[in-house]
């Protein structure tokens, strides 16, 4: 075998070992603090459902984490500032699940129906989950049932 050769043999055997091996990159990522957006109804109350972002900084970045961020709702400082929120006082998220892309949040103490203020319930919930965890898309449950689809 001339040296040519074996120099790309040798080359091509370490990409391949290289590739093939376990390495950080393919362990899982454990998440961690970081500064998230959560969404609160926009404080011009003019179109149903418009919702502005707040900074929260958080210890884990997860959707459980993220949401129970959601449900503390805006501080004394920002709603002097006009921030609100449209989800109950003591809302609770029962449980996160997470299937493919999906994040499926179920709560307890929100409302549901077909109105203007479940829209903007359903508009803080779903873009605090889809702008915190790009290509992930939410499904509402209320009480374990979906939540009633707004227009």
């Amino acid at each position: 075998m001339r040296p040519k050769e074996l120099i790309i043999i040798s080359f091509a055997a370490l990409l391949l070992s290289v590739g093939c091996s376990p390495n950080e990159s393919s362990k899982p990522v454990e998440p961690g603090p970081a500064t998230v957006q959560i969404f609160m109804s926009a404080s011009d109350g003019m179109e149903c459902g418009a919702v502005e972002p707040l900074q929260r900084h958080v210890d884990k970045k997860t959707p459980k984490v993220v949401l129970e961020a959601l449900l503390k709702g805006p501080s004394s400082e920002e709603i002097l500032k006009g921030a609100y929120t449209s989800i109950e006082r003591g809302a609770k998220l029962l449980s996160v699940e997470e299937e493919g892309d999906v994040v499926i949040a179920d709560f307890s103490g929100i409302a549901n129906g077909k109105s203007c203020r479940v829209k903007a319930i359903q508009n803080q919930i779903a873009r605090t989950i889809t702008d915190n965890f790009p290509g992930k898309s939410a499904k509402i449950l209320v009480d374990g049932k979906p939540a009633t689809p707004q227009n």
